[in-house]
């Protein structure tokens, strides 16, 4: 299957982003995306998704109408969501990576695979999704902090955040707003994360089973409960953290369970 993987994106990479976005829409990842942010993000509203990949995000974003800054460092993935959303006005794409400070930065890929990584004991194989992955290329990309990105794009209500264990760097990256943020929990560093929102005023965090359309509790966590929470789960696991403040109509919606 990696052999198959590694053909299609080295030799025909636009056939494997078109599989690759036909069976996510097959098997429901994009409808359970736009259930799961419908509370959150409303027509017009600016996101960011940071870790844009082929676009998956990106999409149900735009299905609900919201303007999408698109952040993507790898080439041919930039490459790829120009081309799929190439004619949309709402939908920007830029290419760089994300981190607490600008500069340039050794980002680690796999040709088995589209992940990508600024963390190299995360390409050394120490554990996390694609930890089986050979990572076997390095590409010098620029960096910026969300704090450039929202001066330069405006402030997002929501930054959903999936970077392969960088996420603790993005967010120390924003000082100038408390937008709601999404990130996809790699342990340990998803406790820094928390700390850190935690630290910057952020009181209710909830958690999703990876692609479970709705959230694990009905009630929101403090970090701590949530912390607590994904210490003692082996499931992957995403997180919000909603704005300070948030409104009772940009809150999630309870959990089906």
């Amino acid at each position: 299957m990696l052999a198959a993987h590694r053909f299609l994106l080295t030799r025909l990479p636009g056939v494997y982003f078109h599989l690759r976005n036909v069976g996510r829409k097959v098997v429901g990842t994009r409808r359970n995306q736009r259930r799961l942010f419908a509370e959150l993000v409303r027509p017009g509203d600016l996101v960011f998704d940071v870790g844009a990949n082929i676009g998956e995000f990106t999409g149900a974003f735009r299905d609900l109408g919201a303007r999408v800054v698109a952040v993507e460092p790898q080439p041919r993935l930039g490459d790829h969501l120009r081309r799929r959303f190439g004619s949309d006005p709402d939908v920007t794409v830029v290419a760089t990576a994300v981190s607490d400070h600008p500069g340039e930065a050794t980002l680690y890929c796999t040709t088995a695979d589209a992940l990508a990584t600024l963390e190299e004991a995360r390409a050394e194989g120490a554990g996390g999704p694609g930890a089986e992955l050979e990572w076997n290329d390095t590409i010098v990309v620029p960096l910026q902090t969300l704090d450039a990105l929202v001066a330069e794009h405006g402030t997002p209500v929501l930054v959903k955040i999936d970077v392969e264990g960088h996420e603790h760097g993005v967010v120390r990256g924003l000082a100038s707003a408390r937008p709601s943020v999404f990130f996809e929990v790699n342990r340990p560093g998803a406790f820094d994360v928390l700390e850190t929102l935690a630290a910057r005023g952020y009181g209710e965090f909830y958690v999703r089973v990876a692609e479970r359309p709705d959230w694990v509790s009905r009630r929101p966590m403090t970090a701590a409960e949530a912390t607590d929470w994904l210490r003692a789960s082996t499931d992957d696991c995403d997180c919000l953290a909603l704005a300070p403040g948030a409104g009772p109509d940009r809150r999630p919606a309870p959990a089906a369970g």
